[in-house]
């Protein structure tokens, strides 16, 4: 998961008690053609404090795993700490949240594409048109406005606290304000004709990711809010919840309360866009499935064995690659689970992967 990164992010990343939010989208209209063309990458957030972050790559065709792309092709490293990835008109913007660029390859065949720089504690991209938007926890929480074409920077957009995910519904980006090391319990919406953020909406504490639904309806995995004192013990726990909003309104259509004291961090959804996905996360065992129509959340987990640092849908064949950061130190492991829960095959990874990109 998914971790802004400063002293204390370190601290809480050794002792469990927080997590990177790793949520890796991908928006592709162009159809790549190359050795990388068929399938998916996986962001390796590498060792904090060293500049070992990593791609990983998963050839559907072979069926494995090649790790160090970016560094084998362009003969460099790609900096430290790789927060997410994201997929858009044949390239591949790698978020580096302790770098604060964002590194652009084409995704056909991983060559550097160029950088976006002047950001501070990035975590997640979307596009729209022309424009990309990057969220940053540096400056109280903002969202960067990119020029997609010359890379650069076109505005700032004053959002909530530790703004993480972003996607674009209804013809709007839509911003989930996680809280970073406080509270927040908002999303911004903003509007990309004018940049400016046009509503704000109540959610649960510290909303982290979305996913949109078969109905255009969206769903929020809200984590909760977990306040310590100076010796890490917690004095103040709120449940984690799932959230669903209209997607034509955003007005609020269900709360689900997840836990009083598991806190997963990620979302994703089925092929068909039916099921939701949630789980990952320090201390959070398991990925959980409900359908978009139940009325209540299920008592057990799809898969239940493990705590995963991330995980994402195939949306190609459904599919569920999970992902163990080990000791953050070391490879990581990516686990391939069908549909229905089944663990079809694991492969190692690059140091402590957060994230699926599929294209």
């Amino acid at each position: 998961m998914k971790t802004n990164l400063n002293l204390i992010a370190a601290i809480l990343m050794l002792t469990g008690m927080i997590s990177s939010c790793k949520k890796s989208e991908s928006n592709t209209t162009n159809t790549p053609s190359g050795p990388f063309a068929n399938g998916a990458f996986i962001s390796n957030e590498g060792t904090y404090g060293h500049p070992n972050a990593s791609v990983s790559y998963f050839d559907f065709a072979a069926d494995s795993v090649r790790n160090s792309i970016y560094s084998i092709v362009n003969n460099r490293s790609l900096g430290q700490v790789l927060q997410s990835i994201y997929i858009s008109n044949g390239k591949a913007y790698m978020v580096l949240n302790l770098s604060d660029t964002v590194a652009i390859t084409t995704v056909d065949d991983f060559k550097s594409a160029g950088f976006i720089t002047g950001l501070n504690s990035p975590r997640y991209m979307t596009s729209y048109k022309s424009k990309g938007y990057i969220t940053q926890w540096g400056d109280s929480g903002v969202v960067k406005v990119v020029d997609l074409n010359l890379h650069t920077i076109l505005s700032t957009i004053k959002v909530g606290t530790g703004p993480e995910f972003t996607l674009v519904a209804g013809g709007n980006i839509l911003v989930c304000n996680g809280g970073a090391y406080d509270v927040d319990s908002t999303i911004s919406i903003i509007n990309p004709s004018t940049d400016k953020v046009s509503q704000t909406i109540q959610v649960g504490h510290n909303p982290k990711e979305m996913v949109i639904d078969r109905n255009n309806n969206i769903w929020v995995v809200c984590y909760g809010y977990i306040k310590y004192d100076n010796n890490f013990n917690i004095i103040l726990e709120t449940p984690s919840k799932l959230v669903k909003l209209s997607g034509q309104n955003y007005q609020k259509l269900g709360e689900y309360i997840i836990s009083q004291h598991s806190h997963p961090q990620h979302i994703d959804i089925s092929m068909d866009r039916s099921t939701v996905y949630y789980g990952g996360g320090f201390g959070f065992t398991g990925i959980y499935a409900v359908n978009i129509t139940a009325v209540s959340l299920p008592a057990t987990p799809l898969i239940g064995t493990k705590q995963f640092y991330g995980f994402n849908v195939n949306p190609r064949n459904g599919d569920i690659f999970a992902l163990d950061a080990t000791d953050y130190t070391s490879h990581g492991i990516l686990f391939r689970y069908s549909s229905d829960g089944t663990l079809e095959k694991q492969y190692n990874t690059g140091i402590a992967p957060n994230g699926v990109a599929f294209h």
